[in-house]
């Protein structure tokens, strides 16, 4: 009981974090700050993380696991997908759902340039990477791409380019949903 009051804390900070990272960027993390958001006193901050950069750290690999889990879920999920353009769909469709939630999304990229700026984040953000490559690797192979994790490499590196146009739109699920063409094209020619 204790062990889960005391996780349920830690997701408390973690998730305020992630919230600030989101609204204004990692440098509004602090102990303090934290700590407000979450509505918790401050020792609870210092208790479960050590300083600052333990925080953030530990908001990386948190939101990196979870990510995880839900791209390895993805990927039960596209063994039914049978076409290209079925493909490019249920990836605009995870697109889509994810900037619904920009605050959530924008903590997502700045934790990715955390990562570029620490080297002791850097496996957690490249496990990241790894496991949605491979997935997407899986997919273009039953859909017949000749270089499936070449190809792969190309579908993430565009479905990150489009996340960062859609953080500047105004409405980005809508601007998401016009991009549905163009991850088709993208997807029929790298398995054709």
């Amino acid at each position: 009981m204790v062990d889960d009051r005391r996780e349920l804390r830690r997701r408390e900070i973690l998730d305020a974090a992630l919230r600030l990272i989101g609204q204004d960027g990692r440098q509004a993390i602090t102990h303090r700050a934290v700590a407000q958001e979450a509505k918790v006193p401050l020792g609870s901050t210092t208790y479960y993380f050590d300083s600052r950069d333990d925080l953030l750290g530990q908001a990386l690999q948190d939101v990196a696991r979870q990510d995880i889990e839900r791209i390895e879920a993805l990927g039960d999920e596209l063994k039914a997908v049978k076409t290209p353009e079925a493909l490019a769909d249920r990836l605009l469709r995870e697109l889509r759902a994810a900037v619904k939630d920009r605050t959530a999304f924008i903590a997502e990229y700045e934790l990715w340039l955390e990562a570029a700026r620490r080297p002791d984040l850097r496996d957690a953000a490249r496990e990241w990477c790894a496991t949605e490559q491979r997935v997407l690797a899986a997919a273009l192979g039953r859909l017949g791409s000749t270089e499936p994790a070449i190809d792969a490499k190309l579908v993430v590196a565009c479905l990150d380019g489009l996340g960062e146009q859609l953080l500047a739109a105004d409405d980005p699920v809508r601007a998401a949903a016009k991009q549905r063409a163009d991850l088709r094209r993208l997807i029929q020619r790298l398995v054709a």
